[in-house]
């Protein structure tokens, strides 16, 4: 078995991989995985991979796992993909291996990759296996926080339970607000794509990717572990 870690932002997400398939997986704050055992019992590994974009140190996030040695996804791995963005060395590795999941799933068209997270990420991979590039903005949780922090007397909303057209409150207001706004920059980058190309895959990862994708219309394919896909995929690329 093979333990795949995605040390995001905000959570640390590992999964549990027999011949190309999640077995398990799990999500969990830094605070609670650090402070605790990340319940793998007598269970050893025989590889492991981590893409570690957060702040703590890559070997210290792995010292909690029962493997020997892992594999650290950096930007001087190599990768089954072409890369078009301009300053590579500060593009996401967290978006690479997402595109990579994507690719893998969809290798024959062109994909349009969309992370919510705690920022979202909106990814283009041609057709011809070539990353062209994307945008960031902020995530769902990130912009209630901001409005919160930022204004004196606005709420901090930190969960969504229904949303509306027009706000009545200023909860409502500001749910609305935020959930309406991702939804209608959602909904226009798929419309731009799908002008400009022909045959292109909605993917939607990350951790409120089903939230969005019961709010948004469209025809597409909700994968939470696009970026645990890919890494597995890069592991095995980089054992060739």
């Amino acid at each position: 078995m093979i333990v795949v870690v995605d040390a995001g932002n905000t959570n640390v997400k590992w999964y549990v991989f027999e011949n190309g398939i999640i077995l398990r997986s799990v999500r969990s704050t830094y605070d609670d995985f650090f402070s605790s055992s990340v319940g793998f019992g007598n269970e050893t590994f025989e590889k492991a991979v981590i893409c570690n974009v957060s702040a703590y140190d890559t070997a210290e996030i792995m010292a909690k796992f029962p493997v020997a040695t892992y594999y650290e996804f950096t930007h001087s791995s190599k990768i089954p993909m072409k890369i078009a963005y301009a300053t590579s060395e500060t593009l996401g590795l967290d978006r690479i291996a997402a595109a990579i999941g994507a690719n893998l799933l969809s290798p024959d068209r062109h994909k349009l990759v969309i992370d919510f997270g705690t920022a979202i990420t909106v990814d283009f991979v041609e057709k011809n296996n070539t990353f062209i590039g994307g945008n960031i903005s902020l995530g769902l949780h990130a912009r209630f926080k901001a409005l919160h922090e930022y204004t004196g007397k606005l709420p901090l909303i930190e969960t969504v339970d229904s949303v509306g057209e027009i706000g009545k409150t200023t909860h409502e207001a500001v749910v609305n607000g935020v959930v309406l706004g991702i939804k209608y920059e959602i909904e226009e980058y798929i419309r731009f794509y799908e002008a400009k190309y022909q045959d292109v895959a909605i993917f939607f990862t990350g951790g409120d990717c089903h939230f969005f994708e019961k709010n948004i219309k469209n025809t597409i394919f909700a994968h939470q572990n696009l970026v645990a896909l890919g890494l597995y995929v890069i592991l095995k690329y980089n054992e060739a």
